[in-house]
């Protein structure tokens, strides 16, 4: 199981010099990935974001420059509020400069209130993701690409550079629903649901093979975010990897039996110095225990 960090693109420890301090110290403890998140714009009534949130594409950009070999993953960059043609050139162009090491996660997007303030269409969020990750794929893989469809049409181009990944970087689908899951097994790389319990993975896992008996899959990963904290007294059972460190290694023991290939930890801490004494920790007493 590879293991993967989350970096504060957003919120209290959102600032630069944090960021690289996380990000480099991921990568010097061995850690598989390192991921940011995406939001443009933040309601007041979802305050608890925090108002600053740094462009997940940006952020990653300025990553891949101090770093050599650690992946660099959204999780999720919300389709309907990008156009997939600029989208599509600067995945690429990422991919290019990183040698390889983008992870795209995609969704659909869940907070109304930003859809307003973008003037992009909450009800039809679902068709639009499914027809921007059919653009993505015609720009990276098609000599001369061409697309038409319901929101977005365009032909007679050329799209280069295409991504150093063959035929694209990995797309994973982020989401729980079961049309999450059907999107992921149809059009996508991977499943990436957040904070799911070794118990609902292994739920979901019977409408993944399922789905595989007529789209058949090579190298698909399920991925998951969550939370991670070490405590003195266990917390809600359900929250499976924070209490003590016999909860926390079971936790992860679980995930690895339940078919969890890819592991991303948001690593929960008082302050920054003290998430990366955590992915210390965790690098260096608990993963090769797992």
């Amino acid at each position: 199981m590879d293991f993967g960090v989350t970096v504060p693109n957003f919120g209290k420890y959102a600032d630069k010099n944090e960021i690289i301090k996380v990000t480099t110290t991921a990568e010097e403890l061995g850690f598989d990935s390192i991921w940011v998140s995406d939001h443009i714009v933040i309601p007041q009534s979802h305050r608890v974001f925090g108002y600053v949130f740094y462009d997940p594409l940006v952020t990653l950009s300025y990553l891949a420059s101090v770093t050599q070999t650690i992946k660099l993953g959204i999780s999720v960059v919300i389709l309907p509020y990008r156009n997939p043609v600029v989208l599509a050139k600067m995945i690429s162009t990422l991919d290019q400069l990183s040698e390889g090491r983008i992870i795209l996660g995609v969704g659909t997007g869940w907070l109304k209130e930003e859809f307003d303030a973008l003037g992009y269409s909450y009800d039809q969020r679902g068709k639009i993701t499914d027809e921007y990750i059919e653009i993505l794929k015609a720009l990276w893989t098609e000599d001369l690409p061409k697309y038409d469809g319901e929101f977005h049409s365009f032909s007679g181009i050329r799209f280069l550079p295409k991504p150093h990944q063959k035929p694209y970087p990995p797309i994973w689908v982020g989401g729980g629903s079961v049309k999450a899951i059907e999107r992921a097994v149809i059009s996508g790389d991977g499943w990436h649901p957040v904070g799911l319990t070794p118990g609902q993975i292994k739920d979901s896992q019977f409408l993944v093979k399922k789905l595989f008996k007529t789209h058949k899959k090579d190298d698909f990963v399920i991925s998951l975010r969550r939370n991670l904290q070490i405590t003195e007294k266990d917390i809600d059972e359900d929250d499976t990897l924070r209490g003590s460190l016999e909860k926390v290694v079971s936790g992860l023991r679980d995930y690895k039996k339940t078919g969890v290939d890819h592991l991303i930890l948001n690593f929960l801490s008082g302050t920054s110095d003290g998430v990366i004494n955590a992915m210390r920790h965790f690098s260096m007493e608990i993963r090769p225990h797992i």
